[in-house]
């Protein structure tokens, strides 16, 4: 007889944080990447994020594209129960220390604020939330909530 775990409030409000947090920016994503689609569909003034991927090189550019889609795949599996999404979000967290060490690298040689987006908070923010939602789903699992 299998032994059936009642689901942690926890995993919920993780995968719906973590689920806000990339869904916010991957539709931010899709605002930057595609021009055409504002002409399709009225979408609102995207937040800054085409003026940082013209100013990321592009290994940090891809590191950010993965850690965004990757991020949204894995907290929606956390969300669903899904025990993959510990591994998802493993990857997610080494494309977020690549983008964390840009962000570093734009400290160092002195980037300002573009718009309203801090390069360098940007960066770690991302690295720091993907890092905390891992390391929920990494316990989550361990103790059987997951």
């Amino acid at each position: 007889m299998s032994e059936v775990k009642r689901r942690s409030l926890f995993v919920t409000l993780f995968g719906v944080l973590g689920v806000a947090w990339f869904g916010l920016h991957a539709f931010e994503y899709v605002h930057a990447r595609y021009d055409g689609l504002s002409t399709m569909v009225p979408l609102a003034p995207p937040l800054g994020l085409p003026e940082l991927f013209q100013l990321m090189p592009h290994w940090a550019s891809i590191a950010l594209t993965v850690t965004i889609w990757l991020g949204l795949l894995g907290s929606f599996l956390l969300l669903l129960g899904d025990r993959a999404s510990v591994i998802v979000l493993s990857l997610t967290v080494v494309t977020a220390l690549v983008t964390g060490v840009w962000a570093g690298l734009a400290f160092v040689q002195g980037a300002a604020a573009i718009g309203n987006i801090n390069p360098v908070f940007f960066g770690l923010g991302q690295a720091a939330v993907t890092v905390g939602i891992w390391l929920y789903a990494r316990t989550a699992k361990r103790y059987g909530t997951l």
